[in-house]
């Protein structure tokens, strides 16, 4: 497994500041909102720009008041529409993430989507695995603050790293075709762009903590200074977070360990505002490998496949940095700065990425060939009285910059263009290590891979009525990488192992929408994506040096209405998915043994309906109602793709009245398949339900010197139903009898939240 490794609310100032205190709160709001607007190019009636325009926006209003405090229309409920999008786009409130448990994964907070299924090996907390309308998470585009976070080599994401639930302000949602001017790779499921809060105006110090179902527990603190140097030509407001989360595990063997640091802060230069930020996550688990059939009913549910070695996992439950062993650590901070010039708005993101970390395991052959550490490549003896350990470790380092510019041409007519560039180099080494002395023998494979990417853009938004809004862009992206298998050329003395490679490709997008009546808009979009190989094309089997890009056209059409109570979408899709790249055997000319290669000669179709539906029944009452209809399959062997159940629902409520906020969700998944394309995923519902209650002033919070305390109650699958999550290989036998995960049982989680 590879590493990846608010807005100010008033402060009571005097009246000489309340005009700057003003200027600093537009500012901090337009730096969350800048990013989410500006990459939809969407531009208001007179040709202003959505960037120059605050008060307008999701994102800008999301974070209102502090940092820990939301306001109620988005906590009151889990999703909103733009009526003005020219592609499918939903808006999953900070609502939604506030009522998970808060040690879960950010990435639960699709699970109500329609078409869309999460699950986890184990716990949330040690990395989920998402498929969007039948694409996995290596086909899907995730950003962060604007920022892409796919994993450049094979385009994977990891959903447990870079930001808790805690700090999220909200996640822009684009199911399928999605605009040019938002950056990334691998979207033929779509983008998921997630933004974090801003901080406060007003200084607060949190202590976070809970403990629920498995020896789960968190601590941690969450400060916000406060609006510093209002009189100063630079007024700054900052957040600093840190937490620590520990899970014995439910499954045997599976504890984990993890911290989290996090800073963010928010400073007025001029006429824009500059935004800091880091993100640090550390984090140790032991690997849920799964059991058989045999071993469950032997064992119970509980049952992992590694328990039954404890020369090398220790003892029951305790974490073991050698057998099934996972330790991450990594890094991302940015730099933004954002500024309007009349009526040009201009930013520019610097962004850096570290990696670092290993997957663990152990080998029990006498002898492997290794290349050794005095770059030999040859036989290694197993130790004496010992195992191989082997060390799966990935080392990356990444950094780029996005530049973006947004300006109206005409009073109908707006342009924002800009260009993304990423450096990405990462080490690949699976070492293996004497179980009895820790001494390093040599490297199964040892790949360094270097990878740029180049991605300029322009996207068009016209107006030519109050009606009509018209987009057109166009994106061209460059991949330049190089790759050496130190091992390769060590066995072939120079012969093998080194190759480079180049790939382009334009991908444009066309879309319109159309307001039929008040509250009644229709759209319809068109979008070209392209990805280039991952470095997998290097090492499996036999190189390909015409290996091609895979491409998908995506067309979706649909409704978006708005009648007070009552509002949602209705968005019909279909994904033509080319050159989808798959691995088979090949016998060369004249050999007798056959062997693996890469070649493009998959198609795949994606087609469906999502029909989503939010109703805010009064001030206290809102209910969701979400359905998902897909067929998706690989046309060429005209089988399913795993994980696309042909059927989604999610049915839920929110109620609110006074300090209390309760949620009920319940959502069915119909039957799907794995990877195999024949092992069963059963159908199954799940409900989840959670409650929170908040003292807000009062004599004995304001006596104690406390802001607001907080207590939230969650219960996950509700009435304990179990049901096979994914199926697992790679030990002896589990290709004929795979191994099999089940999902976590009922579990519970207590949190408390003090604000000083």
């Amino acid at each position: 497994m590879k590493p990846a490794v608010h807005c100010p609310s008033q402060n009571p100032l005097k009246r000489s500041n309340l005009k700057l205190t003003v200027a600093l709160a537009l500012a901090f709001g337009a730096a969350a909102q800048a990013h989410a607007q500006t990459s939809l190019g969407e531009v208001q009636a007179q040709g202003q720009t959505s960037a120059t325009k605050p008060g307008d926006g999701f994102f800008l209003k999301a974070p209102s008041g502090t940092v820990t405090s939301i306001p109620e229309s988005q906590l009151n409920t889990i999703q909103q529409f733009n009526p003005e999008a020219t592609q499918a786009q939903t808006e999953i409130t900070a609502g939604q993430f506030q009522s998970l448990d808060p040690t879960d994964s950010f990435t639960r907070g699709l699970e109500n989507m329609p078409n869309v299924v999460v699950t986890s090996d184990g716990d949330s907390m040690n990395g989920d695995t998402v498929y969007i309308n039948g694409f996995g998470q290596n086909l899907i585009n995730w950003t962060l603050d604007g920022i892409p976070l796919n994993d450049n080599d094979s385009y994977a994401f990891y959903t447990n790293e870079f930001i808790p639930t805690r700090l999220i302000a909200g996640t822009r949602y684009f199911p399928g075709a999605a605009s040019a001017a938002i950056p990334g790779l691998a979207a033929f499921g779509g983008s998921v762009e997630t933004y974090s809060l801003n901080p406060s105006a007003k200084p607060s110090v949190s202590l976070l903590g809970g403990y629920g179902s498995f020896g789960k527990y968190n601590f941690g603190t969450l400060v916000n200074s406060g609006l510093l140097g209002a009189n100063s030509g630079a007024p700054t407001s900052l957040w600093f977070y840190a937490n620590k989360t520990h899970s014995d595990g439910y499954f045997d063997n599976t504890p984990s360990d993890q911290k989290q640091y996090l800073f963010k802060s928010v400073t007025q230069l001029g006429t824009g505002a500059l935004t800091l930020f880091y993100t640090q996550n550390n984090q140790k688990f032991n690997y849920y490998g799964g059991c058989t059939k045999a071993d469950y009913a032997k064992y119970g549910d509980t049952c992992n496949v590694y328990r039954g070695d404890p020369v090398v996992n220790g003892k029951q439950n305790g974490l073991s940095p050698t057998y099934n062993y996972n330790q991450y650590q990594n890094w991302l901070t940015y730099a933004k700065y954002e500024a309007t010039f009349g009526k040009v708005t201009v930013s520019n993101q610097l962004y850096y990425y570290r990696g670092n970390g290993y997957g663990g395991g152990a080998y029990t052959n006498s002898t492997y060939n290794l290349l050794q550490p005095n770059g030999v490549y040859g036989s290694v003896k197993a130790p004496v009285g010992g195992l191989f350990m082997s060390h799966g470790i990935n080392d990356t380092r990444r950094w780029g910059n996005i530049f973006k510019l947004t300006t109206p041409i005409t009073d109908n007519l707006g342009l924002e263009a800009g260009i993304w560039f990423n450096k990405n180099d990462t080490t690949h080494d699976q070492q293996f290590i004497s179980s009895t002395t820790g001494q390093y023998l040599g490297s199964v494979y040892k790949e360094p891979v270097s990878t740029k990417l180049y991605e300029p853009y322009f996207n068009f938004t016209f107006k030519p009525t109050d009606r009509l809004t018209l987009q057109a862009g166009l994106k061209y992206l460059k991949t330049e990488r190089d790759f050496i298998d130190y091992a390769a050329v060590a066995k072939s003395k120079g012969t093998a192992g080194q190759y480079s490679s180049s790939f382009s490709t334009t991908m444009p997008s066309l879309g319109v929408n159309y307001k039929l009546a008040q509250g009644i808009n229709v759209y319809s979009n068109y979008t070209r994506n392209s990805n280039p190989p991952q470095y997998n094309q290097y090492y499996t089997g036999t190189y390909n040096p015409d290996l091609a890009p895979q491409k998908a056209t995506t067309y979706d059409a649909g409704v978006i209405y708005d009648f007070g109570m009552w509002s949602g979408g209705v968005d019909v899709f279909r994904v033509n998915f080319d050159d989808y790249i798959q691995s088979f055997s090949y016998t060369p000319p004249g050999a007798t043994q056959s062997i693996s290669i890469l070649a493009n000669v998959g198609k795949a179709v994606n087609e469906g309906i999502a029909w989503q539906n939010n109703f805010q029944i009064d001030k206290n009452w809102s209910a969701y109602a979400n359905l998902g209809l897909l067929n998706a399959q690989f046309t060429s062997a005209k089988v399913p793709m795993p994980y696309s159940p042909h059927s989604t629902m999610a049915l839920g409520g929110i109620y609110t009245v006074g300090p209390w906020r309760a949620k009920l969700g319940v959502r069915h998944t119909s039957e799907a398949y794995w990877t195999d394309f024949k092992s069963p995923i059963p159908a199954h519902t799940i409900a989840d339900a959670s409650l929170r209650y908040t003292w807000k002033g009062g004599d004995t919070v304001r006596g104690l010197g406390l802001q607001k305390v907080s207590v939230g109650f969650n219960v996950n699958n509700l009435f304990d139903k179990r049901y096979i999550t994914k199926y697992s290989t790679g030990f002896p036998g589990s290709a004929k009898d795979p191994l099999i995960k089940y999902n976590l049982p009922r579990s519970y989680y207590l949190s408390l939240e003090a604000q000083f």
